[in-house]
């Protein structure tokens, strides 16, 4: 089974669910949640592909492992910084597009 698929459905799904994140958000007067929210959500379904490019470059699966850890979480602190009490939404989104991407897999898992 090739993770392709899987991929693109995620970014595909986290990127519509942003786009209604956002706009839900903005109709109901709370845009920086949104934003934030939408944002983790667009940062987190790149993961899949941060993970395949790191494996194709010959990165031990723990060294890889580490730097997304550590490359996430000072992406979420920037966002704290600029987004302020908002800032705990970037986490919240990139947890979100994690889901999805599970969902995928368990989408494409069936299907097989």
């Amino acid at each position: 089974m090739r993770s392709g698929g899987v991929l693109k459905l995620t970014v595909t799904a986290c990127a519509a669910l942003a786009a209604a994140i956002a706009v839900g958000s903005a109709i109901t007067g709370h845009l920086s949640l949104g934003l934030g929210i939408a944002a983790g959500l667009l940062l987190g379904s790149m993961n899949g592909y941060l993970i395949q490019s790191l494996l194709g470059r010959g990165t031990p699966f723990v060294a890889g492992s580490l730097l997304r850890l550590v490359a996430f979480s000072l992406i979420a602190l920037g966002a704290a910084l600029v987004l302020g009490r908002a800032g705990w939404t970037v986490p919240l989104g990139i947890g979100l597009a994690q889901l999805v991407m599970v969902g995928a897999g368990v989408r494409q898992g069936l299907r097989a």
